[in-house]
């Protein structure tokens, strides 16, 4: 394969063991065989690129090397949908992570987070901080292990500060790459707006609906349903937490080390001046909405 680059890039030349002093102007790729060559800028047009890139993949240097299992996922996800004959016979799901740049080398978080895996875990690097854990059959979480724990593992013992947004499991290749694609956009955005480093598609979409209703309808429906309690943040704070709470006070008197009676008299409060029953769900999930456009109304 090198020999074969060479006589149309002249400039080839395979990565170094020692990386640090890299040239700047090179562009690097991994072959089929996991060799990793380097091609000078200068001899790479627009079309070259496009063309080394349907039988190469383009590394990044301070990236692990991929895996055999690594590679297929990559080929999955750079199919053509109509055009992909292969068929999945078990459930997958992609998590999306975003360590916070400086805290690890990426090798080091591989080798870390591999340690909460059953088996070999397929990571999707977007760059040096960012990236999808593709989890499925072969590599599940360690049975009772959560993202949370993980999560709070590696920032206690290793000062790793990591987020993970979750996908939903799918049992079909189809579609992949619009799963991909909106994981990847929605993510970063999402880690902004909630406090834990761990959202749930699930979790997430509530926020979603509210992020696109215009600065008028956020206004509308705050003040429509929660009326004088838009400015009233320490009950808002009370019924968020009791909806969140799967509408239980033991567990939200818990979270709020709050007396179940002083939760009690603040949802009494809420529904006397405004008429709705958070105990409800279905009045709750309008309440819980109209809680997020107030949170956002200034948007």
């Amino acid at each position: 394969m090198i020999q074969m680059l060479k006589k149309f890039y002249p400039s080839v030349r395979t990565l170094p063991s020692n990386t640090s002093n890299l040239p700047l102007d090179y562009t690097w790729f991994q072959t089929e065989q996991g060799e990793v060559v380097g091609i000078h800028q200068n001899e790479l047009t627009e079309k070259d690129q496009a063309l080394l890139s349907a039988f190469l993949t383009k590394y990044h240097v301070n990236l692990p090397l991929q895996t055999e299992r690594e590679k297929l996922w990559r080929k999955r996800l750079g199919e053509d949908d109509k055009k992909r004959l292969e068929e999945i016979n078990s459930p997958f799901r992609f998590v999306y992570f975003q360590i916070r740049q400086g805290h690890v080398e990426p090798d080091i978080f591989k080798t870390t987070i591999q340690e909460f895996f059953t088996g070999p875990i397929s990571i999707l690097w977007h760059n040096e901080y960012a990236g999808i854990l593709v989890e499925e059959e072969i590599s599940q979480l360690e049975e009772s292990l959560s993202y949370a724990q993980i999560s709070d593992t590696l920032m206690s013992e290793l000062y790793i500060k990591t987020a993970f947004y979750i996908g939903p499991f799918l049992n079909s290749l189809k579609d992949i790459v619009t799963y991909s694609n909106i994981l990847s956009e929605q993510a970063p955005s999402s880690f902004q707006s909630h406090d834990s480093p761990v959202v749930t598609f699930i979790e997430d979409y509530p926020f979603r609906l509210i992020k696109n209703l215009n600065k008028q309808k956020k206004i509308q429906l705050s003040s429509w349903i929660l009326k004088e309690f838009t400015e009233d943040k320490e009950a808002l704070q009370t019924i968020q937490i009791f909806i969140e709470s799967n509408l239980n006070l033991t567990e939200a008197s818990k979270k709020l080390y709050m007396h179940r009676n002083s939760i009690q008299y603040r949802l009494d409060k809420f529904h006397e001046s405004t008429g709705i029953d958070v105990k409800q769900f279905e009045q709750a999930i309008t309440v819980y909405l109209a809680i997020l456009a107030n949170m956002h109304k200034t948007e």
